[in-house]
Formats: structure tokens, C-alpha cells, sequence
């Protein structure tokens, strides 16, 4: 058996999270459970382990007399805890979604319970049911038998309908505080008898995002990978290097690595890098990682695969995706221009036109320049004017430019603005005068009438 389900919490008093843990002590010791509860919030905070507390509690045959606590030594209690007992029922709503499943409940909720004082009905995942799922159920909630008490769990209740969630007590789990996780992890570890130092505790509990689950798990496998090895993994990643950067990934898995970890880690490592570039941060550098373009967009793209962790029934896949559609998205810096002089005299047009709803001036400015090409890695512009080219090498235009340029031309793009003589035909740009008017309102600060 795993740590998470070895020591799931038993008992009110080892619930994590102090605002649920003192909520259901208020409420169980009142002696008068609602009919339905919603316990909604993020996964891995606690809600299953909660809902069987609830269930103990009001089927106890042996409560605490000052207390709502289960004696956790009762037939009742010691039942629920072995999932034996046959009038605790829970549902997992993903697979168990249907109009049947719902009618096939409401034809035995009013059966009584075989040897509890309580029919305990659990639904995991409760907003994944159908519509009409959700009606069948909403007539239940409205008129249940004094003997059945529901028990809704969600991590998306903003999903269910608001004639479900006025019928029920709802009680909210928020994301673990550090020092909730501590107290978790503190508990397994002795109970395991690890020596563990409160240091790594800490990092556990910051790797862990907030979720009791997942700490345990980190606890238990350990990430063996050091951080030279991460940074070898993101020089990989960072030039492009698909197979070995896949065959690292594979060996990380094999050796206990949690993706959402990983990934979370590596974005962390990128962004001490970045900072460094930009001199705002004298942390451990590496040195390959040397481009600030395409530290941001790697970055960028890794925030993204962190993301869709979260929704993927794969975890390990939205990063190996990220890894091979980075390599496929260019060449490293060192390379040539991805698309030659040409394909970017071809592109450019696209790239004022991604640069227009940003920042309107930023566009008419670069209508009067044009590209020349690439030298010595850099995209060189011409400028016809010594005003546009001091604006345009300002920090925050140089910057957007190459970001967005980057991205309409799937490739990192480092720019040079340089002087040149102004064209003998000076139709190179057409500019509306409305274009003129906003153009110098943004450039000389002047307001309209």
C-alpha cells in the first residue's frame, strides 16, 4: 500500500487543512448532519478522505461525547475504513455518468440501510455528470429519506447546476498551505520512521503545489535526478536536441520523477537563468542558455505543458510533446535564418500586422523601415530616418519586435536596426492620415481635441 493511502487521515483531528478540519468538527459535533454536502476543491486537498470521516462520524456507534471524532474501533467505523461496508457506496462519476446510473440509485435509496444508521451516498467527480443525470439527482436531493445522506465531491463546481449546489452544505478546500504539508509529511515520515530533514520536508512541500497527494508521493519517490542533471536536460531541450532530451525524460520517469514536479523545477531554473541575463539576478548560471529570445519562449512553452498536466490523462506526455514540438519549431541560434532572406521579405508584412493590435505607433514605425536580410545571426532592418532608429532601439520596441517576430516566423529572431540612405522614391510606405494623427498622439505624448 502507498504512503497517501496508509495514512489517509482517519479522524477529524489528522484533516491538514485547518479551516476544513475545524468546519466538520463544528458541524458533526451538532449532532444534526445535513442531508447533502458538496466538498469542493482542488484534487489531492483532502475531499475523499473527508467524505469517509463524515460517514464514520454519523454512523459511529461509540462517538467522543464532546466531540464529533469516530472511535475508529466500531463494527460501523472499522467497515467504512476497510471498504466493506455495504451501506457506504461510492461513485465515481466519470464512469458512472448516466440517467441509469442515477435512476438505479434512487431505486434503492429508499431501501433502509442493511447495518448502519446511515445510507452514506459518495460521488466523486460529481460535475461529470450528464444534464439529465443531474436532474434525476436534483429530485433526490429534494426529497431524500431520512436515512440517506449524499456526499458530492468535485474539483470544478462552478460546472454544477446552481438547483444542486443550493441543496447542499458546501465545504470549500483550498490548496495546501506550506506549513499544512509540513504537517502532513511530518506525520508519514514518522510513521515510516524516515529520517528526513525539515529542510527537504520544505522542499517537498514547495514541489508539492499545494496538494497532500502529491507531497506523499514525493516523499515516497523521491526525485533522483540532481539539479546538474536538470540543467543538462535543458541545454538539451534548449538546442534542440529531441532524442536525447526524450531519453532523459524516460529515465526520469523510470526513477520515480513526477512530471508536474519536473516541469514546475525546470521552469523555476529557466527563469533564475533569465533573471541573470537581465541582470536583475546573480544566480547559478548556465552557460549554453545564452539567448534571451529563446529563453523566453522555452520558457513560455513549458509554462504551457505545465498547464495541460493538469487535463492530460497521460502526465508524462505533455512535456515529452513540449519537448519534440520545441525542436520542431526552429533551428538553434547558431543555425542560419530558418527561412533565408527571401522567406523573410515574404513574412514580414505578417510580422507588422501581429505588431498593430499591440502597439499601433510600434507598427507605423517599422512600415517605414524595411528587412535587408541576415547577418552574423542577427535580422538586420533598414532605417531611413535617425528619429525612427532611436525610438525603435529602445529597450521595450526592440523587445516586442523580436518577440512577435519570433513567433510569426517560428523561429528565434535577434534584430539590428541600422541607418541607411533615404530611398529616392519615397512611396515606400502609404499611411493613412488617421494613422498619422494616433502615430503622433502615442509618440509625442499629445492628446486629441
Amino acid at each position: 500500500m502507498n504512503f497517501y493511502l496508509k495514512y489517509r487521515p482517519q479522524k477529524i483531528s489528522e484533516l491538514d487543512l485547518a479551516l476544513v478540519r475545524a468546519a466538520l468538527g463544528e458541524i458533526l459535533k451538532a449532532k444534526s448532519s445535513p442531508h447533502a454536502w458538496l466538498l469542493t476543491g482542488p484534487k489531492g486537498t483532502g475531499k475523499t478522505s473527508s467524505a469517509r470521516i463524515i460517514a464514520k462520524s454519523v454512523n459511529c456507534l461509540k462517538p467522543g461525547k464532546d466531540s464529533a471524532e469516530p472511535c475508529n474501533r466500531c463494527d460501523s467505523c472499522l467497515s467504512i475504513t476497510k471498504g466493506t461496508a455495504l451501506d457506504v457506496l461510492e461513485i465515481d462519476a466519470a464512469s458512472n455518468r448516466g440517467i441509469d446510473d442515477i435512476r438505479e440509485l434512487k431505486d434503492k435509496i429508499n431501501l433502509s440501510p442493511s447495518r448502519l444508521k446511515y445510507k452514506v451516498y459518495i460521488i466523486d467527480e460529481v460535475h461529470m455528470l450528464t444534464k439529465e443525470a443531474f436532474n434525476a439527482l436534483l429530485k433526490t436531493l429534494e426529497e431524500p429519506p431520512k436515512h440517506a445522506l449524499f456526499i458530492l465531491a468535485t474539483t470544478e463546481a462552478e460546472k454544477l447546476p446552481a438547483t444542486v449546489v443550493s441543496r447542499c452544505l458546501v465545504i470549500r478546500f483550498t490548496k495546501a498551505s506550506p506549513a499544512e504539508l509540513l504537517r502532513s509529511l511530518k506525520r508519514v515520515a514518522k510513521g515510516e520512521n524516515l529520517k528526513v530533514k525539515d529542510e527537504k520536508l520544505a522542499d517537498i512541500a514547495a514541489a508539492a503545489d499545494g496538494s497532500f497527494r502529491d507531497a506523499v508521493k514525493l516523499l515516497e519517490h523521491p526525485v533522483k535526478f540532481k539539479p546538474l542533471q536538470l540543467d543538462d536536460w535543458l541545454v538539451l531541450v534548449y538546442q534542440r536536441q529531441t532524442k536525447p532530451a526524450l531519453v532523459w525524460l524516460q529515465q526520469a520517469w523510470e526513477e520515480g520523477a513526477q512530471p508536474r514536479q519536473l516541469i514546475l523545477t525546470a521552469i523555476e531554473r529557466l527563469r533564475q537563468v533569465l533573471l541573470r541575463r537581465l541582470g536583475v539576478d546573480s544566480g547559478e548560471d548556465i552557460a549554453a542558455l545564452s539567448d534571451i529570445t529563446i529563453l523566453k519562449l522555452l520558457l513560455g512553452r513549458l509554462i504551457t505543458a505545465a498547464g495541460e498536466i493538469k487535463t492530460s490523462s497521460i502526465e508524462t506526455l505533455p512535456l515529452e510533446l513540449a519537448v519534440v514540438e520545441w525542436s520542431q519549431s526552429g533551428e538553434p541560434s547558431s543555425a542560419k535564418a530558418p527561412a533565408g532572406n527571401e522567406g523573410i521579405l515574404s513574412k514580414w508584412p505578417r510580422v507588422l500586422e501581429a505588431v498593430k493590435p499591440v502597439n499601433h505607433s510600434l507598427e507605423a514605425l517599422l512600415r517605414a523601415t524595411e528587412p535587408a536580410g541576415f547577418q552574423d545571426g542577427f535580422l538586420m532592418i533598414k532605417v531611413f530616418y535617425q528619429f525612427h532608429k532611436d525610438r525603435l532601439e529602445e529597450d521595450r520596441y526592440r523587445s516586442l519586435v523580436e518577440q512577435i517576430a519570433s513567433k510569426v516566423l517560428v523561429a528565434p529572431i535577434k534584430i539590428k536596426f541600422f541607418l541607411t540612405a533615404k530611398p529616392e522614391i519615397e512611396e515606400l510606405v502609404s499611411v493613412q492620415e488617421a494613422d498619422i494623427i494616433k502615430t503622433a498622439e502615442e509618440v509625442f505624448g499629445i492628446g486629441g481635441d
